[in-house]
């Protein structure tokens, strides 16, 4: 299926979501983005998943970055994303909650925790075509239908490689990817991101974001973009 315009992916979550002026900056961004481009929003919404699970009385457990997610706990966080789902629709204009149609597997170890396979992409490009935002939480299904808790990022990387987008946004609380002195890389190119992490001038969640981000330009995605909601940070080529 054809789409006339670029397509952009933008991808946001966690304290950007809690904090109401970077929230509204980025629900402006994304409107003024949809009058000449088409846009798929995928969202996470860790803070709000922890809190709601310690509400229930299940503390938080994360291993390797991801979170550990039991029976009772998908079933919170099922809830907390659709909540957040529908809250995003209502603040966009022109736009649709999509869910269930992102698929993955069980990550070993980690419950209801899911790895990003593939998506409809059939469905997404016909609500583009239909010239409606689409957004997407990263909930998915595993081949029986089990519902998986997957990292926001994977699903973002994943679509945009799966319909070889125009551009891929990440929407971060920092100026994109930081060299030692703290200041921001104004471009990198794939072959920089092996250096930038060999040197240890990158760490903690940055270095997967990275890696994906490198495996995104491989599959097809044209540029990824890293940056504050004030749209300073990084290009990626």
């Amino acid at each position: 299926m054809k789409i006339n315009k670029k397509i952009l992916v933008v991808k946001y979550g966690g304290s950007l979501m809690d904090n109401k002026a970077s929230n509204a900056k980025i629900i402006k961004y994304i409107n003024k983005l949809s009058v000449n481009n088409s846009v798929i929003v995928v969202h996470g919404g860790g803070k709000a998943i922890s809190k709601a699970m310690e509400n229930a009385g299940i503390k938080p457990r994360f291993v390797n970055g991801l979170r550990y997610t039991c029976p009772k706990s998908i079933k919170i966080v099922k809830n907390v994303l659709e909540g957040l789902q529908k809250s995003i629709v209502k603040k966009l204009k022109n736009s649709i909650a999509i869910t269930g149609i992102s698929y993955g597997k069980m990550i070993k170890k980690l419950g209801y925790a899911g790895k990003f396979e593939k998506a409809n992409t059939d469905i997404i490009l016909s609500t583009l075509n239909a010239g409606k935002i689409c957004v997407l939480n990263c909930l998915g299904r595993n081949k029986k239908g089990v519902w998986l808790n997957m990292n926001a990022d994977d699903v973002a990387s994943g679509i945009a490689c799966s319909i070889k987008a125009d551009k891929l946004i990440f929407f971060t609380n920092v100026s994109g990817v930081l060299d030692k002195n703290g200041h921001t890389i104004g471009t990198i190119n794939k072959r920089r991101i092996e250096k930038l992490i060999k040197e240890g001038a990158v760490s903690g969640g940055m270095i997967p974001k990275l890696t994906g981000c490198r495996d995104a330009i491989l599959k097809g995605v044209k540029e990824i973009n890293i940056m504050s909601t004030d749209l300073k940070g990084t290009k990626i080529l």
